[in-house]
């Protein structure tokens, strides 16, 4: 992603995520948009929970994994 991108971008870009598909960001982007304080990772994850995604922290990246919806399972016919 480009530099200095803002949360609306995010937001968008994370909207767009097909199920299962990852998007990253570096670090220094997480504390820029988040902040650096003891509850920006609260921040991160719901902001990440409010678009079907999971954040997780790798080497230097945050990533964001789109849920996959389970699918609705029939009752047997009886």
């Amino acid at each position: 992603m480009r530099r200095n991108f803002t949360l609306p971008e995010l937001e968008e870009r994370l909207g767009g995520l097909l199920e299962g598909a990852v998007h990253a960001i570096m670090r220094h982007d997480y504390e820029r948009l988040f902040g650096e304080n003891d509850v920006a990772v609260r921040r991160l994850r719901n902001f990440a929970k409010s678009h079907d995604c999971v954040a997780s922290f790798v080497d230097g990246r945050i990533l964001f994994r789109k849920l996959i919806k389970r699918a609705e399972i029939a009752a047997p016919p009886e």
